[in-house]
């Protein structure tokens, strides 16, 4: 039986060979990202509905291909307004209080919404895959629209999109331009959105549920299989520390990435850090019973001298990405007084690829994290000479001994040593 993904790759491929037909039947060159095809041949019929419908047919397999995660988390700006519309108004959960198929009156009635406007609603995400409508006018489920209707994680994560992040992100140009070559956490695309001379995470502090929703939104990006801690704990010589190492979680949280690594490893103990109102969300009641003993949570401001001396790893996960390089130079050199020869520094984040190098919708999520970072903190992504820079500023006796992205994850391994021998 041929899949609905076949019947499509084959639709594209008799429109793409009928537009080369067109093409050369007019003496134009083959379709090109250097060079568009002239405007009146694009609007003959022959060309524009065969494009149309490749289009249409390619943009269906991305969706199956992408599936309910990629779908919804890639939408345009106007697509994921709509979605969160969906969200606000509980439309995807009404969906299915008894079927995953019903008419836009009782969806309206359900949702105490008219009808025009769930119409509207729902009908601006059916090009994006998000919902479907019957040839009766019913609408019904896709698998973006069920996983909005199931999941809370993804409902937080759309609702901190359009809050926060889409309007930081619309804003950076303009703090460019008011703030020329500002590494400031304050003077940012989100500072100029929300009007506020407070850095992001300050601000969201000062309004109940926006830091827990952006928490909770996060968490959408952790389960994602690319970024498992496995890649950290397979990727690592933790056995090799021996009984009694200890790990240093710098801006732990909850310790998600850390913990797994105690798991695996029973010679080790954990010591997570981060700020008093993050620590204080946390306690061993929450841990399994194996590894309470060897994890502790401590109150530690990372701008400030290090406490821990001599431990076998720091650890910053997804930390300096946060922090424009001005600010990260200080992170690490907040270390410096701690380290004994055997002590790493492993710093587990983005390393971008240089154009071509990684698959496309990988180069083009990575790209987009170095945009978001760029608007909420003038933070951002880092390439490989990005990160030998980073670490040569911050003092010369540090050395980076690895750098790596383990296959299949997204998250890079930096493993930084300390060479005190060296003249500053």
């Amino acid at each position: 039986m041929t899949s609905r993904a076949e019947k499509l790759l084959r639709s594209m491929s008799e429109d793409v060979s009928a537009l080369q037909d067109y093409l050369h039947s007019h003496n134009l060159p083959e379709l090109s990202i250097e060079e568009d095809v002239p405007f009146q041949f694009q609007t003959n019929p022959n060309f524009s509905t065969r494009r149309d419908s490749a289009i249409k047919a390619c943009r269906e397999l991305i969706a199956l291909l992408s599936g309910s995660l990629g779908t919804l988390v890639n939408q345009t700006p106007h697509a994921i307004a709509n979605t969160q519309a969906v969200c606000k108004f509980n439309i995807a959960s009404n969906l299915t209080e008894d079927s995953d198929v019903t008419t836009y009156n009782e969806l309206a009635r359900r949702c105490r919404l008219p009808e025009t406007e769930i119409r509207r609603i729902v009908r601006a995400l059916i090009p994006s895959h998000v919902f479907r409508e019957y040839s009766d006018g019913r609408v019904a489920h896709t698998a973006a629209s069920k996983l909005l209707a199931v999941d809370p994680i993804m409902r937080e994560w759309i609702d901190l999109s359009v809050t926060e992040m889409i309007p930081a992100v619309l804003k950076f140009p303009d703090a460019m331009e008011m703030w020329p070559g500002s590494e400031e956490p304050n003077r940012t695309g989100y500072s100029l959105a929300h009007d506020t001379q407070d850095m992001a995470f300050a601000h969201m502090a000062k309004f109940p549920g926006r830091s827990e929703r952006f928490m909770a939104a996060m968490k959408l990006f952790s389960r994602a299989p690319e970024n498992s801690p496995r890649y950290l704990v397979e990727n690592y010589p933790w056995a090799a520390i021996g009984r009694g190492g200890v790990i240093v979680d710098i801006g732990g949280s909850s310790g998600e990435y850390s913990i797994p690594i105690l798991q695996t490893f029973t010679n080790l103990q954990v010591i997570i850090q981060d700020l008093p109102e993050v620590i204080g969300k946390f306690d061993d009641r929450e841990l399994p019973d194996n590894i309470k003993d060897r994890v502790s949570f401590t109150v530690h401001d990372f701008f400030t001298k290090q406490p821990v001396q001599g431990a076998d790893v720091y650890l910053l996960r997804w930390i300096l990405h946060d922090w424009s390089d001005t600010y990260a130079i200080n992170i690490l050199r907040a270390l410096i007084p701690a380290l004994h020869l055997k002590s790493k520094i492993l710093i587990n984040e983005h390393i971008l690829p240089l154009p071509g190098e990684a698959p496309v919708p990988q180069e083009m999520a990575l790209r987009t994290f170095d945009t978001s970072m760029r608007a909420f903190t003038n933070g951002k992504e880092r390439e490989v000479s990005d990160w030998e820079d980073l670490i040569a500023r911050a003092d010369n006796r540090l050395k980076i001994e690895k750098i790596e992205t383990p296959e299949g994850s997204a998250l890079g391994i930096i493993v930084v040593g300390w060479e005190p021998s060296k003249e500053v």
